[in-house]
């Protein structure tokens, strides 16, 4: 039995849709009846069969198109985030079904899931009792994202996968610092690489701007990238030493910003947490997940930080 007050991190392993929406739904119906809050972030394919078999118990539930709010995965822990400060602040008990993993993600977002779902620990730990559950399809995911997954869960329901197991969380340890530290993919030669100092953040935008057509940009997806780009650039300014380097690419239906200093980022959540007002870090970051489809972030004190941001073309 896990101690009062620990946010319970649960694993939802099912096999086809039936069992999904049944064990989906009775833990629902579990919640409601206990006078709980009850919010569902799913995909739309999954959030369909769930209200039909809730019926009018559907119109007491909370949900969210998670395909919206989870295209970028750093931006699920904020939304969960809200739904705990609303109904602490209410006082009312509460839980939730978390679907971050899905069939038809990449295996670049996969990667990033893993490591929310690592991070909803470190996120939440700290803060009142309450209950999450996430739903895994064994049969579409890789063996080893759902080892892995189950690692990140201190509970589990359905065929838990053999190849892991339960309440082993190796991020917790080190209170997700771990998470920081997964290589970035090689993407290869950059079309742009420039090193930057303080003086030249100026120059730096109009040098993104007009590479808009290498990078197959226009209009708001360009002012976005741009934004990015001097985002975490004047982070390296201010947090990471003065100074940086930059690399454009065009890489699979993205524009591809990477910018390296010799800073330490130390917090694991930073971008995942909505900045204080007047607090001195996390805006940068907080503001290039808004309109990034992933933000990888890979930090350690022998290699210093490098953030890469991916947009749409």
């Amino acid at each position: 039995m896990e101690p009062a007050g620990r946010f319970r991190h649960e694993a939802l392993f099912y096999q086809d849709a039936s069992d999904y929406v049944a064990d989906t739904a009775h833990y629902v119906r579990e919640g409601l009846a206990a006078g709980e809050a009850v919010r569902v972030a799913v995909i739309e394919e999954h959030a369909r069969p769930l209200r039909e078999e809730l019926g009018v118990d559907a119109g007491a539930v909370d949900f969210l198109d998670m395909a919206e709010v989870g295209r970028n995965p750093a931006r699920i822990i904020p939304a969960w985030q809200e739904w705990v400060d609303r109904n602490t602040a209410r006082g009312t008990a509460f839980r939730g079904v978390n679907e971050s993993v899905w069939a038809g993600r990449t295996e670049l977002e996969l990667r990033e899931c893993l490591r929310h779902e690592h991070l909803l620990n470190t996120a939440f730990d700290a803060g009142p009792e309450w209950r999450m559950l996430c739903p895994f399809e064994s049969g579409r995911l890789p063996p080893e994202l759902l080892g892995d997954v189950a690692r990140a869960h201190r509970a589990t329901r359905g065929a838990a996968p053999t190849v892991a197991s339960a309440g082993s969380d190796t991020s917790a340890a080190d209170g997700g610092r771990g998470t920081l530290e997964v290589e970035r993919p090689d993407l290869g030669p950059p079309l742009f690489s420039t090193s930057f100092g303080p003086d030249a953040l100026p120059w730096l935008r109009a040098a993104v701007r007009e590479r808009a057509g290498l990078l197959g940009l226009h209009g708001r997806g360009l002012a976005d990238f741009v934004l990015v780009a001097d985002e975490l650039a004047s982070n390296s300014v201010r947090h990471g030493g003065g100074h940086g380097r930059m690399e454009l690419w065009a890489q699979d239906g993205h524009a591809v910003c990477e910018v390296r200093d010799d800073g330490l980022i130390s917090d694991p959540l930073v971008g995942r947490r909505r900045p204080r007002l007047g607090s001195d870090g996390g805006a940068g970051l907080w503001a290039a997940n808004q309109v990034c489809d992933l933000l990888l972030i890979h930090s350690t004190p022998a290699t210093g930080t490098a953030v890469r941001a991916y947009l749409p073309r």
